[in-house]
């Protein structure tokens, strides 16, 4: 008798790209953004990504952000350099959490009728050589020092660490 099962196996790089590709993906992000933004994270030149709505005065109201520590990525890269995607919660390539907030986020998006917006944080390193930091702005298409919608009132915040990328974290903020 034999059992044969069937096992994915990636790079930790290639998984945790993934994460903020599938992110996006289910927040409602178009395609173009997700390309722009794709190209950032594959680099590393962002360290964080975060999508929101805003309510009919211009406030923000939800808000969901992933984030990756790419000092603890490499190190842990190092020690465990692939990852399987096929373990129990995992869907379609997506971490439970990311799943669980990119859903919850679109869906919310869905209802309400309305379009998700986003950010980036750039790491440290860009944000230091100011000339590559405007070059690459445009290079992605984001504006420069933008900053962001104040909140409606103060949000609610639930964070969770990637139970198999710890150098990954999700948070969801909620009016």
């Amino acid at each position: 008798m034999r059992t044969l099962t069937y096992t994915e196996t990636r790079t930790r790089t290639e998984t945790v790209i993934d994460q903020f590709d599938i992110f996006l993906r289910y927040a409602g992000i178009g395609e173009s953004a997700r390309e722009r933004i794709f190209k950032g994270v594959s680099n590393r030149w962002f360290s964080a990504i975060g999508v929101y709505l805003l309510d009919g005065g211009g406030l923000r109201v939800l808000e969901a952000e992933v984030a990756v520590d790419w000092t603890m990525h490499a190190d842990l890269a190092r020690l465990s350099p692939t990852v399987r995607t096929d373990l129990p919660g995992w869907e379609k390539g997506a971490a439970p959490e990311i799943s669980v907030i990119g859903h919850r986020f679109g869906r919310i998006a869905q209802e309400t009728r309305s379009d998700p917006h986003y950010w980036v944080r750039w790491a440290s390193g860009i944000r230091a050589d100011e000339a590559r930091y405007h070059s690459l702005c445009r290079e992605v298409g984001v504006s420069p020092r933008s900053g962001l919608p104040a909140w409606a009132s103060t949000p609610s915040t639930l964070s969770y660490t990637l139970q198999d990328l710890h150098e990954v974290s999700a948070v969801m903020r909620k009016t």
